[in-house]
């Protein structure tokens, strides 16, 4: 007990005491008891050791009686304290404890389930990527004669490709090659969901299957070198789409027939 703070009374108990202002007065306690303060007792309540005043024979009486006992802080320092107040700021230091782990709970589960969607998706990812991969080099192989046939590498097609359905603004499907149509390969269309496909055009048909050919179906050549092939070779009116892949230029032409190009007269020669 002292009336001036000492640097070993936050160790052990001790009475921090003023005393009285006037004759015949008591001292008084200003530190060194202390209540626990939790109002009202939910999480949300307010909380904490409070330093309380009282009588310095009250406290006395209190020690002797065993009313309150030396309890040790959070911080290190010693107080005296009723028992009561012990078990309150421990009960509400469990509930602490009990919402610290649950939160941490809630947060270990959402973070499972976090990473095994993040899992899932990537998943997904990978398996939509492998799929469009193989699907990509079924295209290429079943596309190889064409291809080879239409003199265009495997890398560009796909703009190609893509350059068409832009173009047209239609569902878009390729078939196959097609004797019948000078060896091309089928572009099939679909105004819209729900109607049918029907054969809309023709990729890069040899020339020379030209000559019978439908007025309406669409002729489609990726550059000039193709054009110039069809243009010597048409003999009925042509609709041409030039389509080129590399500047995504795009030119639609009718191409008039060429007249035929007359024999050449036989050399009369002089015998001797």
């Amino acid at each position: 007990m002292g009336l001036q703070g000492r640097p070993w009374q936050r160790a052990v108990p001790s009475l921090r005491v003023e005393s009285p202002e006037e004759r015949g007065a008591g001292w008084t306690v200003q530190r060194g008891l202390a209540r626990y303060i939790w109002a009202p007792r939910t999480l949300a309540g307010k909380a904490g050791w409070t330093h309380i005043t009282c009588p310095l024979g009250d406290a006395i009486r209190w020690i002797l009686q065993g009313r309150v006992h030396p309890h040790t802080g959070p911080g290190g320092t010693t107080w005296w304290t009723a028992a009561v107040y012990v078990e309150l700021a421990a009960a509400r230091a469990g509930l602490e404890a009990e919402a610290d782990a649950a939160a941490r709970a809630r947060a270990s589960g959402r973070a499972r389930r976090s990473a095994a969607a993040h899992a899932a998706a990537t998943e997904r990812r990978l398996q939509e990527a492998l799929q469009q991969a193989q699907e990509r080099q079924a295209e290429q192989e079943r596309l190889a004669a064409f291809l080879e046939h239409a003199g265009m590498d495997a890398g560009v097609w796909p703009a190609f490709a893509q350059l068409v359905r832009t173009v047209s603004g239609k569902t878009v499907e390729y078939g196959g090659q097609s004797p019948a149509h000078g060896n091309g390969l089928l572009v099939y269309s679909r105004p819209r969901p729900g109607r049918a496909f029907r054969l809309a055009g023709v990729v890069c048909p040899d020339p020379h299957a030209l000559t019978r050919w439908p007025a309406e179906l669409t002729i489609l050549v990726p550059g000039q070198t193709w054009l110039a092939r069809i243009q010597a070779a048409a003999r009925t009116p042509l609709k041409v789409a030039v389509l080129n892949p590399a500047t995504k230029h795009c030119t639609f032409l009718r191409i008039r027939p060429q007249p035929p190009i007359p024999p050449t007269p036989p050399r009369s020669g002089h015998s001797r």
